[in-house]
């Protein structure tokens, strides 16, 4: 196995709901979920080389380790936001806001990143050069909209010792860190089951990882994380 990298400054802010947050309750992961990241290279492993190729190489995506190197600081921004969503009573007629949708309101998080996000990917030594196409062609991450520009093409990592591996196993919970729990994908899932088009359910599952960070300040507005160092 042999490791990449790849530098992506974000131009937007960046949210990601846990897969057990609602709908209503916007909060945000702080960074990409690993399987938010696998699927992201296997869309553009299908956009840019076509479904066989992208196909033939899920095994691979699925089961790549990753690791990040972290700012040190990262700020949540927290707010309410007007949203429409399904009706699911006929509206009055005549009603100002009749039609399909209803106004209300829903709780959001927007993550702020003042640096670049250092992203490392495992992948078999005969891969690399295809993972970095497939990277060069990453614009967003997490939630359709929060873009990232990549800054220098995809190079070799030599070894992550400074990144923090979302895909490793954890044995022991460090005492000071900010807990999030991101979605992986199961080792056992199929191809079939990444395909959104596809009535099967995909297999994940929940990763434990505590993030060096404290919670330096806090209010009604906003939330500041500073990197706590191990």
């Amino acid at each position: 196995m042999a490791w990449i990298q790849a530098r992506y400054q974000p131009t937007t802010l960046f949210s990601l709901r846990p897969s057990w947050a609602t709908s209503s309750g916007g909060k945000s992961l702080l960074l990409p979920s690993p399987y938010a990241l696998k699927t992201a290279v296997l869309d553009a492993a299908i956009r840019t080389s076509g479904l066989p190729q992208a196909e033939k190489a899920w095994p691979w995506i699925r089961d790549m380790g990753i690791g990040v190197q972290l700012p040190p600081q990262i700020v949540v921004t927290n707010l309410f936001a007007k949203i429409l969503r399904l009706r699911r009573n006929p509206a009055t007629p005549g009603s100002a806001d009749a039609g399909p949708f209803q106004k209300t309101i829903a709780y959001r998080e927007y993550v702020y990143h003042p640096k670049p996000l250092t992203l490392a990917f495992a992948v078999p030594d005969d891969q690399v050069a295809q993972l970095g196409d497939w990277l060069a062609q990453i614009s967003y991450l997490g939630k359709r909209g929060g873009f990232m520009q990549l800054l220098a093409a995809p190079a070799p990592l030599e070894e992550v010792s400074g990144f923090v591996l979302l895909t490793a196993d954890v044995n022991n919970f460090p005492l000071n860190g900010l807990v999030q729990q991101l979605d992986d994908c199961d080792p056992q899932m199929k191809f079939v089951e990444a395909n959104i088009y596809d009535s099967k359910k995909p297999k994940r599952v929940v990763r434990h990882v505590v993030l060096p960070y404290r919670l330096a300040k806090s209010s009604r507005a906003y939330s500041l994380y500073e990197y706590n160092g191990r």
